[in-house]
């Protein structure tokens, strides 16, 4: 599928005779146009964000039957917000397909506690970034119930909405020990305010908590910021042809004779134009006998000097 892309984005730029000559690299091409990119779907990582879909309605739509024989098949753990891993090689590979995502999907959910009957204390993260079983390691190995939820560690009170908790361990502490158990319960203490309700889920990268397909996609991709004038290539009103050629040349990757040398191609350097110089980007754009003119004129407009590289277009773009 992406080949088909590629093909069709960069066809115009083949030889004749069916190579095509791509000319940014597709990383760069399936990043943000904020990030110097046209935004194009990378189809794995976009396939990856849409079947988050289902592992966040797993967690949550409990009482669905799709989700009830899912559950019955494979097995659930941690609460029962996902199944188990799946290993073996017979059955529909579907969920198992799904399922692979788990890791990828976790670090931006945060379970929501209300009741506390459906999340393990020790083993979900539910205050920080950790479980707890994690910070405290020490605690857990000495933890009578491991796999304790929150519900059976709260002591709540009837007459008001405090909440105490009754944690149990098997061996008493060292003095030496104290004082992680007293951050051990500091923390636990700084995390008794619980809604009313059921437990559940909670998105991290959106404002409203509720899992988005297009900020899992942005979150998978890992873009990497770099400055780049998109918004005076993009944002104008200009045909988008005349954009793309403008954010192909920021990029220095259009057809220049130089460029042309580096893929292979035997042919005179010169400019086509001035017919003395090689034909840079630079040169051919800006600093070409014929293109001189024209760009003194339009820089000489914004009370620019004419610099001496493409870097004159970066500060019209910061003066708009």
């Amino acid at each position: 599928m992406e080949r088909i892309q590629r093909n069709f984005l960069w066809d115009s730029y083949g030889d004749g005779y069916g190579v095509t000559t791509p000319l940014v690299n597709w990383d760069i091409v399936c990043s943000p146009i904020n990030y110097g990119g046209l935004g194009v779907k990378k189809i794995a990582v976009f396939n990856k964000a849409l079947l988050g879909k289902w592992l966040w309605r797993f967690g949550l739509e409990k009482s669905r039957l799709w989700r009830r024989v899912i559950a019955s098949k494979y097995g659930v753990n941690s609460g029962g917000w996902h199944t188990r891993s799946i290993r073996g090689s017979h059955g529909c590979g579907l969920w198992r397909s799904i399922n692979s995502g788990w890791s990828d999907f976790v670090p931006y959910v945060d379970l929501v506690v209300s009741t506390g009957d459906q999340i393990l204390f020790w083993i979900n993260r539910w205050c920080g970034d950790r479980p707890l079983k994690d910070i405290f390691p020490d605690l857990y190995a000495c933890a009578s119930n491991r796999q304790a939820t929150i519900a059976s560690t709260l002591i709540r009170s009837a007459s008001s909405s405090r909440v105490e908790w009754n944690v149990h361990f098997v061996c008493n502490f060292n003095d030496w020990e104290v004082e992680g158990v007293a951050s051990f319960f500091e923390l636990l203490h700084s995390h008794t305010s619980f809604k009313e309700g059921v437990d559940g889920l909670r998105w991290r990268l959106t404002g409203n908590g509720i899992f988005n397909i297009q900020s899992y996609y942005l979150a998978l991709r890992e873009n990497h910021p770099v400055t780049f004038p998109w918004k005076a290539i993009w944002g104008v009103h200009a045909p988008r042809r005349v954009a793309f050629f403008a954010w192909s040349a920021s990029w220095g990757r259009i057809l220049t004779a130089d460029n042309l040398m580096r893929r292979g191609y035997q042919l005179a350097g010169w400019c086509c134009m001035c017919r003395r110089d090689g034909e840079t980007i630079n040169h051919l754009l800006l600093h070409c006998d014929m293109a001189f003119g024209l760009w003194s004129f339009v820089l000489q407009t914004f009370g620019l000097e004419h610099g001496p590289s493409l870097y004159s277009l970066d500060l019209m773009a910061e003066a708009e």
